[in-house]
């Protein structure tokens, strides 16, 4: 028997080994250059840029909101960096602002950055940039050997951690140009939970938010506070600055029982009051496996489905004709196996199956 120490799986197999980015060989690019990359999917961006911050609330209503609220929005969930490129390699430098674990999130998703490239008429992943154990500073290849030709690339941020710095590697004599938001189009706003934030995906580009993004070709300002998404007023205050195609409303599992059904109305009250043409969507109580044998869970989740069916069709009632439900119940991949990590929070199978069909019906809202 070998007295010899454990090795590790990327000792190993080298497949495992994430490859290292040569620095010395690279022109590095900050993710604050708007010269050079747009920086999209966090509503206040350019409020927030000169302090440098990649947070998804402004920084002037840091004292406002629930301290979870402004911790959590620190996670630049559903942001991504949008450049077009012709370098036939690309690297990443991260510096993250903790690095924690998360017992049922894999470090991929909730650290780490993926990159995906456009492949004709879709987005096609690339790489994942693999955070190291213990450390918050990690720079990792993502992309070599390519051809050298002008290609679209979305590097998406990390979904469950604080980010302090991102940049960026290209050849050094590579061209790159920025991709900002075309003109005109407005960006799809969602505000709800940790499922919306992205819990539990694999990688950092394959929630639902992400997914939904790529498939309608637009910017979606991801709003998901984990176990903090509860519809306070004061959220609805800072949502309705933002100047949205709609918003998409995904709150009510966080919304504690005995307040949602005054929170809803008032939450929908104040976004029309500056937007009043804008759709307004309501996505009932989502459908996921452990409502099949947690009898607590199921019954919470039919008052809650109640509730919110109830405020929609009052408001319908009432003349709010820009109100639109979506089913919660039939967006989940309930039952399927590989699909939820905990029996709530979907894998990123679960998540595809979600994104596709929430974009489907997002759509058919667009034409209505």
């Amino acid at each position: 028997m070998s007295s010899s120490s454990p090795k590790s799986i990327e000792q190993l197999d080298r497949n495992f080994q994430s490859t290292q980015a040569d620095g010395s060989t690279l022109r590095w690019i900050d993710a604050f250059d708007a010269s050079q990359v747009a920086l999209r999917g966090l509503a206040w961006q350019e409020e927030n840029a000169p302090q440098r911050s990649f947070r998804r609330l402004p920084d002037r209503a840091a004292g406002s909101l629930p301290e979870a609220v402004q911790t959590l929005s620190r996670c630049p969930a559903g942001g991504f960096l949008s450049f077009r490129t012709e370098s036939h390699q690309l690297s990443v430098r991260v510096k993250l602002g903790q690095s924690t674990y998360m017992r049922h999130m894999p470090h991929t998703g909730s650290a780490g950055v993926e990159l995906y490239l456009r492949d004709g008429f879709r987005w096609h992943p690339v790489a994942t940039g693999r955070p190291v154990p213990g450390s918050d500073i990690y720079e990792v290849e993502l992309l070599k050997n390519a051809l050298v030709e002008e290609r679209e690339f979305r590097l998406y941020l990390p979904l469950y951690q604080h980010l302090d710095e991102l940049a960026i590697g290209v050849d050094p004599a590579a061209r790159v140009e920025p991709l900002p938001v075309p003109e005109g189009q407005k960006p799809i706003f969602v505000y709800g939970t940790s499922v919306t934030q992205g819990g539990c995906a694999n990688t950092a580009g394959s929630d639902f938010i992400s997914i939904v993004g790529r498939v309608l070709e637009t910017e979606i300002i991801n709003f998901g506070f984990s176990g903090n998404g509860r519809g306070e007023p004061e959220v609805a205050e800072l949502i309705r600055e933002i100047d949205a195609e709609m918003f998409v409303l995904n709150f009510m599992s966080n919304c504690p029982p005995d307040l949602l059904p005054g929170r809803l109305p008032r939450f929908i009250e104040i976004l029309r009051e500056a937007h009043p043409l804008t759709p307004i969507v309501i996505v009932g109580f989502p459908c996921y496996d452990a409502l099949a044998y947690d009898r607590k869970r199921y019954d919470d989740s039919v008052s809650r489905r109640d509730t919110t069916f109830d405020v929609y069709i009052q408001k319908r009632k009432a003349g709010e004709r820009h109100l639109h439900f979506i089913e919660g119940f039939g967006l989940g991949p309930v039952g399927k196996p590989g699909t939820f990590v905990d029996g709530v929070h979907p894998t990123s199978g679960g998540f595809l199956e979600m994104g596709d069909r929430l974009a489907d019906q997002l759509e058919a809202i667009r034409l209505w």
